[in-house]
């Protein structure tokens, strides 16, 4: 399974990024074997939906971030990239968290209405969960 990871460094140890748009590395980790296949540096502009994509084309399962902007939101959940909260805490340590399900989904983007899964049992049929 592979999995996007938005950073603010090259490193395992450093945080994942406050916003999808403020990350200035895509990690692109194989799961299975614990290991980043690749490492995609940020485009000036627009960078959150150049990660979104960037997830959407490496076909990752999920993507571990902070709160993502409605664009590039709807680009990942209309391919089915589940989207965990992983800000303040390190790649690794996201990572692991993701292992033992212990991140927090990402429902909607931000000043979104909130998602109606929240408060119906955890189905979310608008944004494919």
């Amino acid at each position: 399974m592979k999995i996007a990871v938005a950073t603010c460094g090259k490193e395992a140890t450093s945080p994942v990024a406050a916003t999808l748009a403020e990350a200035a590395y895509l990690f692109i980790a194989d799961m299975e074997k614990f290991e980043v296949l690749s490492i995609y540096e940020a485009e000036e502009q627009t960078r959150d939906m150049a990660f979104a994509r960037r997830t959407v084309d490496e076909d990752c399962e999920a993507i571990i971030c902070g709160p993502i902007e409605k664009d590039a939101f709807d680009i990942l959940s209309r391919a089915c990239v589940t989207r965990y909260d992983g800000s303040g805490k390190s790649a690794g340590e996201a990572l692991k968290l993701l292992d033992l399900y212990a991140l927090p989904l990402i429902r909607d983007n931000i000043g979104g209405s909130g998602c109606v899964g929240e408060h119906s049992g955890g189905e979310c049929h608008e944004h494919g969960e």
